[in-house]
């Protein structure tokens, strides 16, 4: 059965963090606001959202904390710098490092980084998906390839965003990026339910 509150959530999410902020800018550009400033009070959204979750809960998340922290800086770069495009990548300011951390975590960690993300986001799940970790080989393997494909899926989304910072016009790009990351998430998600069956009971 489909997870309604999961996918319900995922797409308010999506439409918070990716749609809203695109929205913003090019509603600010229509009353001829300067890119670079338009870009920056676009991303206002996600920094409040974001410290909001971090002062609710009281404690220091590593995701939130470092998504807080790379817009934080991405921001103040680009307005000592004056240059809107440096504005531009902060997307890929997230994936890049993200993909990377992804795929160190198959080499370096006990357990894959999405594993653990999926642990943490769905507690209620945790032990069971812990146990068949811990017995079934086929669990480990699909966990590891779910990984890798989120991973290198994470490099390749930021070197296009970084691609097409640098080349397009620069009212171009928030619309591209927010497109092809919400594709990009969708897509993944869809392939991901599909190799680890999550919409059905989880099994070895």
């Amino acid at each position: 059965m489909v997870n309604t509150t999961s996918d319900r959530a995922g797409l308010t999410m999506l439409l918070r963090d990716a749609a809203l902020p695109m929205a913003l800018y090019y509603v600010l550009r229509s009353f001829e606001v300067g890119a670079l400033w338009a870009l920056l009070v676009s991303a206002v959204p996600p920094v409040l959202r974001t410290g909001y979750v971090l002062v609710r809960h009281r404690r220091i998340d590593p995701i939130s904390a470092f998504v807080l922290a790379v817009l934080l800086v991405n921001a103040t770069v680009a307005v000592l710098s004056g240059d809107a495009r440096l504005l531009l990548v902060r997307s890929a300011s997230i994936t890049l490092p993200l993909g990377a951390v992804m795929l160190a975590s198959l080499v370096v960690g006990r357990r894959p980084l999405l594993f653990r993300a999926a642990c943490t986001f769905q507690p209620a799940r945790a032990e069971s998906l812990d146990r068949l970790w811990g017995v079934s080989r086929a669990f480990r393997e699909r966990w590891r390839s779910a990984t890798l494909w989120w991973g290198a899926g994470c490099l390749l989304l930021g070197c296009v965003v970084v691609v097409l910072a640098f080349t397009l016009p620069v009212d171009v790009v928030p619309f591209l990026d927010t497109a092809l990351t919400v594709g990009s998430v969708l897509l993944g998600v869809k392939l991901t339910r599909q190799r680890l069956g999550i919409n059905r009971t989880v099994d070895a």
